[in-house]
């Protein structure tokens, strides 16, 4: 969270990331228009949203749910509503930094960016192992495996 509040000061306008991030797009794309760097601009800035807000609903999430396995829905919509709250207060710190603006849009950016994390981590760790571990065969007191033959 503190990262994401320096993220927001004057020193990450967007002014001021064209000085560095212009130079290297204008190198990778070296035929671009300036109006095309600029697009090329404004979105890797709203990838930042969406990738430092996606680790952020992530920690919010490890945080709720530390000490229990599985997907836990409630700890996930509390970490997707911190994350969100925190999205608010972050652009209403800009909106009073000289050089930045706070936006409701981009709160939705950041909404999105906490959404995806969220998703795909239940997607990639969650796959539904309780099936698999249910499945699995039995095995009786003696430790071999149990077949069942239309018991």
């Amino acid at each position: 969270m503190a990262v994401i509040s320096l993220g927001s000061t004057e020193a990450f306008a967007a002014t001021e990331t064209s000085r560095f991030i212009g130079p290297l797009l204008h190198w990778l794309f070296p035929d671009a228009t300036p109006a095309t760097l600029e697009v090329l601009h404004g979105a890797i800035r709203k990838l930042g949203h969406v990738a430092e807000f996606a680790v952020l609903a992530l920690l919010w999430y490890r945080a709720l749910a530390w000490a229990e396995r599985g997907w836990k829905p409630r700890a996930a919509l509390a970490a997707f509503g911190l994350a969100v709250l925190f999205a608010v207060l972050d652009e209403a710190h800009q909106a009073f930094e000289p050089s930045r603006d706070g936006s409701p849009i981009d709160v939705g950016w950041d909404g999105l960016g906490a959404l995806c994390g969220l998703v795909g981590r239940s997607l990639l760790f969650d796959r539904d192992r309780t099936a698999e571990k249910t499945d699995a065969p039995k095995k009786d007191s003696s430790g071999r495996l149990k077949i069942p033959f239309g018991d």
